[in-house]
């Protein structure tokens, strides 16, 4: 499998935010995903793209080298630089490496992704805990 644009594979353009990746991602993987298309020969080999996609543009150090690598290229040879670069590296590599049908993310991307629904429950819950603590508090000076 050719290794395609990220930013073509999301549908993103090269100024995207990190929101804007993250959203293009779970769309295509939700859209794509093996378990829900098993009649879709492309859907799995769509759904490696769009991870692998994701995992350039989603660490900021490997988006960096790179949109670096497409600036070095296109000023050289148009394409040398690039498919130089591609045959380097393993194909199919972020597919191999999660399987089908797994994503391992990191903390830092878990603690991120779980929503407004999730901060407004912690919200709650600390709430709740400081009432029940000045409550306790009046409780035991009321009985004084």
């Amino acid at each position: 499998m050719e290794t395609k644009d990220p930013y073509e594979v999301l549908g993103l353009s090269r100024d995207a935010s990190q929101d804007d990746i993250q959203q293009a991602h779970r769309k295509l993987v939700r859209k794509y995903h093996p378990d829900t298309n098993p009649e879709d020969p492309r859907a799995e080999e769509r759904f490696k793209e769009a991870q692998q996609a994701y995992e350039v543009l989603s660490d900021e150090k490997k988006r960096r080298e790179y949109d670096e690598g497409l600036r070095t290229s296109s000023r050289g040879s148009p394409g040398r630089a690039r498919s130089r670069e591609r045959s380097s590296r393993p194909r199919a590599r972020a597919g191999a490496r999660a399987g089908v049908g797994t994503t391992y993310t990191s903390s830092r991307q878990v603690s991120r992704d779980r929503g407004p629904l999730f901060s407004l429950g912690y919200l709650l819950g600390i709430a709740l805990v400081t009432l029940a603590v000045a409550l306790l508090v009046l409780l035991v000076l009321g009985l004084y």
